[in-house]
């Protein structure tokens, strides 16, 4: 990417919070946007700079563990979250992976790694389903939810389906036509905010576009025709849609 990767760091320790900040200054392909230690100020320059990558430290008094990284996954699901964690352990990053962390690190990273986990954050990467791979233990766990996900309910509660309800519900309209302007109306929320929505669908997909986002849910089965908001086939079906109105307008 051409621009720079707009970073925040959330650090209760400071000596290490400045190093970080230290470290990403030194490259010429991050702008460190805000270094704070407060969740207040999470939310205030979150919501103010828009970064691209949050560095979440789990040692925050206001919330510990992975609470700050659930909460910001639900207000700002644009931003990828690279969790630093103060005790790094399987458990954590079990729970890491159903709170859509894109990346988990013990705090002893390297300056090259973390960079790395970074970049590949901003791209949309989910960094931590290949860490998940060097830990057969925790991916254990998560084969384990999964099927008791799959046997006890037949919606869409898989650990594998990474979109929220919210996200969700507006897939589902996308796959009616809808445009973003039209979505907001019905949901009672802002174009803008649907946009939003749909980026961090296409991020999470790793897809281009709202065409290959609805065809990916289709495959998968986390949509189907009848989940429709109109209910009928005709206005559902992805062969009948609108495409110029489907794949054409941006996220």
């Amino acid at each position: 990417m051409s621009q720079k990767i707009r970073v925040l760091i959330a650090e209760r320790e400071a000596l290490y919070r400045r190093g970080i900040e230290a470290t990403l200054q030194g490259h010429d392909r991050f702008e460190v946007i805000a270094s704070v230690d407060t969740v207040e100020e999470v939310y205030r320059y979150s919501d103010e700079k828009s970064p691209d990558v949050a560095l979440l430290g789990t040692n925050l008094a206001e919330a510990p563990g992975l609470t700050l990284c659930r909460e910001m996954r639900r207000r700002f699901p644009v931003v990828a979250i690279v969790i630093l964690a103060a005790n790094e352990n399987d458990d954590e990053l079990f729970g890491a992976i159903r709170a859509g962390a894109a990346a988990y690190s013990g705090r002893d990273i390297s300056e090259e790694l973390l960079a790395q986990l970074i970049e590949r954050s901003a791209r949309g990467e989910y960094v931590i389903n290949e860490q998940l791979l060097s830990k057969p233990y925790v991916a254990a766990r998560v084969l384990d939810q999964f099927r008791s996900n799959t046997l006890g309910d037949t919606n869409l509660n898989s650990e594998f389906m990474p979109l929220t309800d919210r996200e969700l519900e507006i897939l589902k309209r996308v796959s009616d036509g809808m445009t973003n302007a039209e979505i907001g109306y019905a949901l009672g929320i802002s174009a803008q905010t649907v946009k939003n929505h749909v980026t961090s669908i296409l991020r999470k997909l790793a897809v281009n576009d709202r065409t290959q986002a609805v065809v990916t849910a289709l495959r998968r089965g986390w949509i189907t025709i009848d989940d429709s908001p109109n209910g009928n086939n005709e206005s559902a079906g992805i062969t009948d849609m609108p495409t110029s109105r489907l794949g054409t307008e941006r996220s």
